[in-house]
């Protein structure tokens, strides 16, 4: 009878921990971004496979340690941390920690189970560098260096971005150290001479003494080849040299050299450099390297195995390695093999291993693992024109099993309404080159006339990685039509014809930050060819292209400059061209001082008419007052004609302004006011621009 009770009891116990609602975590005192960002760091941390039924005293103790390690890398040097706890049986007991409690944590009662969990953060006075100071530095400026330590790009010396930590000193200093090695200075020492903290404003004056050394170079290089257990090299070389030595220029050297014997058949050849000799001339040190090389046997590949495709076809992944059973086990061709088989994008990873069978022959393997086929993106964005644009993307991925794709794209603005169907097939003729299969639709209400384009094609998307290029030609049939929408609207050309079109799509890319630019140039162009051969009616040619460029002064000013062409020739007998295929300047990305096509040709009625040519031109400067907010001045200029036959341009309008951009990690958001500087006639004097992303 007692059994049966106890187990009875027990086996209610459990039912009531089954059914009890999950324990709840919280944090507050960080701010709103800060109590997620921890809340979710401590979920990742502790919580790997779902929560428990309670926390535990182990858990609120492991809390105390993430939350205190955080706030004191964020610079929070003396935290305050609180917790509150809600045991399951409804008592509530509350600790406190403080950095001066000498790193010892509250003690907690054993066993604890604890349904609710509050933890309140105060996180004291932010430790920032008021000061830094560099003795013995002459390798490199004392600006390039404090970058290692603060963010120096900006004006405005905020206190969140010079922020100080023990921990994120001595990373500064070790970066320090190896940016010298870097540059040659091998035996380069970065010491803290003296660290004055103020624990009642948090600044904090530090200064390092720099010992560089003398600069390395490399005189020569001797390169000695064993094979297998002889003692004496088959092969000596010597290069004569005048390169600065680092750990970098060793690595590089070693590597090229392990290339040159993996494309042979040699995956196991090991390198080793030494210093055979050095000399000391003046502020230099000559160095006489001797790399040793043991090729190691010669591999031919055995079998080429795939593991994990549970849904990809063994065919598609077979065809992208480039190495076949029987060859030299070139370890270049097996990683160009990775490289291919991890773009198909299908994949979460792709490891590449090797499994010798015997002494000269390796199978090879490539373990994937396949990613979700299905994904949901939301859409947004904002412009001074079209205001709030929102929508959704649905791509599927690896249809048929063989890494196709296709995409929905639906989008929905104050403006607009627009649609986009893409189905990819990739890599269908060769290494890098895609074709695809496309349907879209789009009504957009502009300035002076509602344009509606209704179409769809194929095509091939080539990239060029040497080249850092990418183009795609493709074919396109569809509607054009422009309609009233305001007396503005002065329809010029055939209103709704069927046109059938080549489309040549090219893109040239050295930027250094796509979204925000800040060194390199961008060239792009776009060839559009109708004609009644391809199907519709329309013919005509049309050609815009683009370049930007970006100049830095220092790491917080910069230059931007933009040029734009385009040119729309009717062709055939009647000489039409579609309303929609003329040029419509004006806008954030484009003439600043006017609205979104509202620096387009006007006739006599001051209707829009659009331009069959123009040329625009733009000169920005950039000053970061801070390493998220920038304030921008601009001159923006624009020639233009109605009729080619006027080409270049019969008309100059020109804008001059400033704004202010906003760092997020969608693209800056900016707002900025152009002031037209030779309005015409029903032009505005100026307009506010808000958008997101760069104009360049």
């Amino acid at each position: 009878m007692f059994l049966a009770v106890m187990f009875a009891a027990l086996a209610a116990r459990a039912a009531d921990k089954a059914s009890a609602p999950p324990p709840k975590l919280k944090i507050r005192g960080y701010g709103w971004f800060g109590d997620l960002r921890l809340n979710r760091t401590i979920k990742l941390m502790e919580f790997p496979s779902g929560k428990p039924a309670f926390f535990d005293a182990g858990f609120v103790e492991d809390c105390f340690v993430i939350l205190s390690a955080k706030l004191h890398d964020d610079g929070f040097l003396q935290p305050k941390i609180t917790v509150d706890l809600t045991l399951t049986n409804g008592q509530r007991l509350s600790y406190m920690w403080t950095e001066t409690a000498e790193n010892a944590l509250p003690s907690l009662p054993q066993p604890l189970e604890a349904r609710e969990v509050k933890f309140y953060l105060k996180p004291g006075v932010l430790y920032h560098y008021s000061q830094i100071q560099f003795l013995g530095l002459e390798a490199m400026s004392a600006k390039q260096a404090r970058s290692f330590f603060i963010e120096t790009s900006g004006l405005i010396p905020l206190e969140q971005n010079r922020i100080y930590s023990p921990e994120r000193l001595n990373r500064s200093v070790s970066n320090l150290q190896q940016a010298l090695e870097q540059v040659g200075y091998h035996d380069a020492r970065v010491n803290v001479a003296q660290l004055n903290r103020s624990d009642k404003t948090g600044a904090v004056a530090v200064t390092l003494q720099i010992k560089q050394g003398q600069l390395f170079m490399v005189r020569s290089v001797v390169r000695e080849v064993y094979q297998g257990a002889g003692r004496a090299p088959v092969e000596i070389r010597t290069n004569e040299l005048q390169d600065i030595y680092s750990e970098f220029w060793e690595q590089d050297y070693i590597q090229s050299i392990k290339t040159n014997y993996y494309r042979q058949g040699y995956p196991q050849v090991s390198v080793d450099v030494r210093i055979q000799k050095r000399e000391a001339v003046e502020d230099k040190v000559f160095l006489n390297l001797l790399a040793t090389v043991h090729p190691g046997p010669r591999i031919r590949t055995g079998d080429i195995e795939f593991v994990g495709n549970k849904q990809t076809r063994w065919s598609l992944l077979q065809a992208r390695v480039p190495l076949k059973p029987g060859d030299w086990l070139d370890r270049q061709k097996a990683e160009e093999g990775q490289y291919r088989v991890s773009r198909l994008g299908v994949f979460k990873s792709v490891e590449l291993n090797y499994e010798p069978v015997n002494s000269n022959l390796w199978n090879v393997t490539y373990d994937v693992q396949e990613s979700k086929r299905i994904d949901v993106n939301l859409l947004f964005g904002v412009g001074s024109y079209d205001l709030l644009r929102g929508g959704v993307e649905l791509d599927q991925y690896n249809l048929w099993g063989l890494a196709h794709s296709q995409s929905l794209e639906l989008v929905q603005s104050f403006k607009s309404s627009s649609g986009n169907y893409t189905y990819t097939i990739p890599e269908l003729f060769g290494l890098d080159m895609d074709a695809f299969f496309d349907a879209s639709g789009l009504r957009r209400q502009e300035p002076s006339f509602i344009r509606q384009e209704y179409g769809g094609g194929a095509g091939l998307k080539k990239e060029f990685p040497n080249l850092h290029t990418d183009a795609s030609l493709r074919y396109n049939y569809g509607i054009l039509q422009a309609t009233s929408a305001s007396i503005n609207f002065a329809p010029l050309g055939a209103q709704s014809p069927e046109v059938g079109e080549l489309i040549l799509d090219v893109n040239h890319s050295r930027l250094d930050n796509p979204l925000y630019p800040h060194n390199g140039y961008q060239l792009l162009g776009n060839v559009e060819y109708a004609t009644p051969y391809f199907g519709g009616q329309a013919d005509f040619l049309r050609m815009n292209v683009g370049a930007s460029y970006h100049l830095p002064l220092n790491n917080s000013e910069w230059l931007h400059f933009r040029l734009q062409h385009g040119v729309a020739v009717p062709l055939g007998n009647d000489q039409s061209l579609p309303f929609v295929r003329r040029f419509f300047p004006g806008g954030a990305d484009s003439i600043r001082g006017y609205s979104e096509g509202e620096a387009s040709p006007r006739n006599d009625q001051g209707q829009f008419v659009g331009a069959e040519t123009y040329a625009s031109g733009t000169v920005e400067f950039e000053q970061a007052l801070t390493p998220k907010w920038s304030v921008v001045a601009f001159v923006d200029a624009l020639e233009e004609a109605q009729n080619l036959n006027h080409y270049p341009g019969d008309q100059a309008l020109f804008s001059a302004g400033s704004g202010l951009s906003w760092r997020t990690i969608i693209g800056p958001i900016r707002l900025e006011y152009g002031y037209n500087l030779n309005p015409r006639p029903g032009d505005p004097m100026g307009t506010i621009q808000f958008s997101l992303g760069v104009p360049f």
